[in-house]
């Protein structure tokens, strides 16, 4: 018994070091608050508004379903807005950085969030509403 246990154990973690996850990441590069660029609005380029939008469902607390493996990140809050770093809020964001590719940053302007509670959970859709801009190349 104890001989079989082991087998299967060594099985499965052989299997969990030959599968491969595809990660897909796309972040937002921001300046910790003491650092300061000055630019105007003649530096930039708008290029236009992006919407993301995501639904993610909770069990107790925790992720599940969703897009997993697609997510876009922002590298520090000092846009101001009290939006908590969820999966969901990572994958609206991944969908608004998608759809600019060319943008050099995008500014998170609202959100929209809806949450249906459910028995043990909840499930969420938040649409993210972003401004995408170029900077200007001399």
């Amino acid at each position: 018994m104890k001989k079989s246990f082991l087998l299967v154990l060594l099985a499965g973690m052989f299997m969990m070091t030959i599968s491969s996850c595809r990660t897909t990441q796309k972040a937002v590069a921001v300046a910790p608050i003491n650092v300061q660029i000055n630019f105007s609005m003649d530096d930039l380029v708008y290029i236009g508004d992006v919407t993301g939008a995501s639904t993610q469902s909770y069990f107790m607390g925790v992720p599940v379903g969703g897009r997993k493996y697609h997510s876009g990140v922002l590298l520090s809050s000092s846009f101001g807005l009290p939006i908590p770093p969820s999966r969901g809020y990572s994958n609206a964001l991944y969908d608004a950085l998608v759809q600019m590719p060319d943008a050099d940053f995008v500014l998170p302007v609202s959100y929209d969030s809806t949450v249906d509670q459910m028995f043990m959970g909840r499930k969420e859709n938040l649409t993210l509403r972003c401004k995408a801009y170029k900077i200007k190349s001399k």
